[in-house]
């Protein structure tokens, strides 16, 4: 796509400085997507908020519905099972057979280094584990249809664990591209004030050419570093579209669109206020998908412990190790981004306090400009100074609500460190 168009798409978020956290109820209003044609590329652009990219992705993205659809399908073979009447007309480790060749005659069609491709794997191992257990546990169990029974539900809660989880960590890689743009477009409308000031420069060296007080080599210099930096601006325009794309993508959207980040609201002092570092990191323990899967593990360890047998002591004790270790991982993932937030508050105060003292020095200049005091140069060079000033405070507030929306996900037990 030329520039010119990306342009286009890009123009209306450039304004924003500033935006809203996902989970803000109550707090502030984003709008919802709008959508917008780019000219003769007829590429769709919907416009976004952070909880509105989080809603497409639960909503439409085909990996996460597929996972839906797979937990729906065991549901309904434990039915089948638990209608039976004992005939042998269908088995129950006959009814999860099936699902595995049904996984596996789809994953013959697919990419093996696809995400859906390692989600259908996991999902065969899963089912193959469960079989397994099954068949070790028929010869010695007289109510082995209710275990059964029990066996399909676990593995359908397993397979929804999977995919709500799959589904936290795509909305959040979403909304981190969308909060991505947003700082691309910061770095682009900085660069793009530093061709201008650029243009000036040449402009006056030009001037001092003509009269033979700037040499031919020296002017060449200052083009060749505005062609530099007039190229480095189309690649972040490229770089904005690109992740555009990827967030369609995981929005379940087609090739046609692209989403970009729409006027969004700031983090709120409330919000900020109503941190609370030992009910919230209870909470994404809670939520943690990592530490159910070795509570999973544990008590699978549990249910085949035997006193007699050494290896199954060991088992149970190495399986309570992990889900410690595992627990502790969280616990100092949390406490760093619990941290980053208040490292970002405040880099957002230094930022505005910055931004204050900017303005008494253009202010200044303008009265010296006036007064001819110092050239228009001089002057244009205060006043882009302001201008750098302010957008340092605009993205300033973007990394505090980055840092603020990994909080959340961090409470919904998704731990990712804000960048």
């Amino acid at each position: 796509m030329k520039r010119k168009i990306i342009s286009a798409l890009l123009a209306g978020a450039l304004c924003a400085l500033s935006i809203i956290p996902a989970g803000a109820a109550g707090e502030g209003t984003e709008p919802a997507a709008q959508e917008e044609q780019a000219g003769p590329a007829e590429l769709t652009v919907k416009k976004m908020g952070l909880r509105a990219v989080a809603s497409a992705v639960e909503e439409n993205n085909p990996t996460v519905q597929a996972l839906r659809k797979n937990a729906s399908s065991i549901e309904e073979s434990g039915s089948l099972a638990g209608a039976s009447d004992g005939s042998g007309a269908v088995s129950p480790i006959e009814i999860l057979n099936m699902q595995i060749a049904k996984l596996e005659q789809a994953m013959e069609e697919m990419d093996p280094g696809s995400d859906l491709y390692k989600t259908y794997q996991m999902q065969k191992e899963l089912l193959e584990a469960q079989v397994q257990e099954m068949e070790n546990s028929l010869a010695n169990t007289i109510t082995q249809g209710q275990a059964v029974l029990l066996q399909l539900e676990d593995a359908a809660y397993q397979v929804r664990q999977q995919a709500e989880n799959l589904e936290r960590q795509l909305a959040q890689s979403a909304q981190t591209m969308l909060i991505a743009i947003q700082n691309l477009e910061y770095t682009i409308e900085q660069l793009e004030r530093q061709l201008a000031s650029l243009d000036r420069n040449i402009a006056a060296a030009e001037v001092q050419f003509s009269i033979g007080a700037l040499s031919q080599h020296q002017l060449d210099l200052y083009r060749n570093q505005r062609d530099r930096l007039a190229r480095t601006i189309d690649s972040l325009y490229v770089q904005c579209e690109s992740l555009g794309s990827s967030i369609a993508q995981l929005c379940g959207y087609d090739a046609d669109t692209v989403v970009m980040p729409s006027t969004l609201a700031p983090v709120y002092d409330s919000q900020l206020r109503a941190m609370s570092y030992e009910d919230d990191l209870a909470l994404a323990k809670e939520n943690s998908f990592s530490i159910w899967q070795k509570r999973s593990e544990l008590r699978q360890a549990q249910g085949v412990y035997d006193e007699n047998i050494p290896a199954t002591e060991y088992a149970v004790q190495s399986a309570r190790d992990a889900l410690t270790a595992e627990q502790q991982a969280v616990e100092a993932s949390f406490s760093t981004i619990y941290k980053s937030v208040a490292d970002r508050r405040d880099a957002l105060d230094a930022a505005r306090t910055a931004e204050q003292q900017a303005e008494l020095d253009f202010r200044s200049s303008q009265v010296q400009y006036d007064r001819g005091m110092i050239s228009e140069l001089t002057y244009l060079q205060a006043q882009d100074t302001l201008e750098n000033a302010k957008l340092a405070v605009a993205i300033a507030q973007l990394n505090l609500t980055s840092a603020y929306n990994q909080y959340e996900w961090a409470k919904q037990g998704i731990m990712t460190t804000a960048a």
